[in-house]
C-alpha cells in the first residue's frame, strides 16, 4: 500500500477535506468524511467509495490491513499535529476518510413501515432516528428538504454505521406524503390535535408510515393536512411533548412490534 506523508496543517488536501463540514462544500462535491475504525469498517463492508484516507503512524500500523482492503489509492500517512486539524473527535483514533454520498441498498420490504421527517433540524436526532430505523426494521427514512443534512458530522456519529444501512431519500415531505398514499400507504402524523389517535388503537401492521415534525413546531400545517391522520403517544399526566428522536423510537417499536414473529435472529 503507498502512502504520501503529510507533515503540514496547510496541506491542501486537509485544507479540502476540513471544508466537508461545511453543507455546502458536501453537497457540492457529493463527499463526506467518517472518523474511526467502526464507521471506517461499515464504510468499506457496505461497498461506499473510500476516496481518500488520512491515518496516523499509530493507526496506520494498528489498521493497515483493513485501510489496504477498502481499495482506497490516495492514503496518506500524516503527523499528530496535521491530524488534530482534521478530527472532531475528543478521543480520536487516527483514521479518517473522504467518503461519496452513498446510496444504502437494503432490499424493499412491502411489509415494512416507512417514517418521513418535516424539518427534523438536530443532527443528533436525525442520526439517532437513522439508528434506531435500522434496529427496528424501517423501510425507508424520506427526509424531508427542510431539515439538516443526512452527512452532517454529528449526524454521521450518531448514527453510529446504520447510515451505510438504511435506506434514505430526500424531498419535500408533503410531496413524500402524498406518493406514499398514492401508492397505497396510511400515512399518519405524529402530532397532538382533537382528531389524534392512539397509537396503540391504530392498525400498524400493513402499508403504513409515520411523519415526525420539527423539534419545536411539530409537523407542519400543509404536511399534516396531506396526511390520512394523526397519532399521538400515551404518556402520564403532566408530560407535554418527547424529544424527536425518542418519539420516533417509540412509533418505530410499535410498528415493529407487530412484525417482530418475522424478524431473523
Amino acid at each position: 500500500m503507498k502512502t504520501e506523508r503529510i507533515t503540514s496543517r496547510k496541506n491542501p488536501a486537509v485544507a479540502e477535506a476540513t471544508k466537508l463540514c461545511d453543507r455546502r462544500f458536501r453537497e457540492e462535491r457529493r463527499e463526506f468524511f467518517i472518523e474511526g475504525i467502526k464507521l471506517f469498517c461499515e464504510a468499506v463492508g457496505a461497498g461506499a467509495q473510500i476516496k481518500r484516507v488520512f491515518v496516523t503512524d499509530a493507526a496506520l500500523e494498528k489498521y493497515g490491513d483493513m485501510i489496504e482492503r477498502s481499495g482506497c489509492g490516495c492514503v496518506y500517512c500524516v503527523t499528530d499535529e496535521v491530524y488534530e486539524k482534521l478530527t472532531v473527535e475528543r478521543a480520536p483514533q487516527g483514521i479518517f476518510a473522504v467518503v461519496g454520498y452513498f446510496d444504502a441498498q437494503k432490499p424493499a420490504d412491502e411489509n415494512a413501515f416507512l417514517l418521513v421527517l418535516d424539518g427534523v433540524a438536530d443532527p443528533g436526532n436525525l442520526g439517532t432516528i437513522i439508528r434506531c430505523a435500522d434496529a427496528f426494521g424501517c423501510g425507508r427514512v424520506l427526509i424531508g428538504d427542510n431539515g439538516v443534512d443526512l452527512y452532517n458530522p454529528k449526524t454521521v456519529r450518531a448514527a453510529m454505521g446504520s447510515l451505510f444501512r438504511v435506506r434514505t431519500e430526500r424531498r419535500a415531505a408533503a410531496e413524500s406524503v402524498r406518493m406514499l398514499e398514492d401508492d397505497g400507504y396510511a400515512v399518519y402524523a405524529a402530532t397532538l390535535d382533537k382528531n389524534s389517535r392512539d397509537l396503540r388503537n391504530v392498525d400498524v401492521s400493513g402499508k403504513v408510515a409515520f411523519v415526525i415534525g420539527n423539534e419545536g413546531h411539530g409537523v407542519s400545517e400543509d404536511v399534516a393536512a396531506a396526511c390520512s391522520g394523526s397519532v399521538i403517544i400515551p404518556m402520564t399526566p403532566g408530560a407535554e411533548s418527547l424529544n424527536a428522536a425518542v418519539a420516533a423510537s417509540v412509533i418505530m417499536w410499535e410498528a415493529a412490534r407487530v412484525r417482530i414473529n418475522k424478524w431473523e435472529r
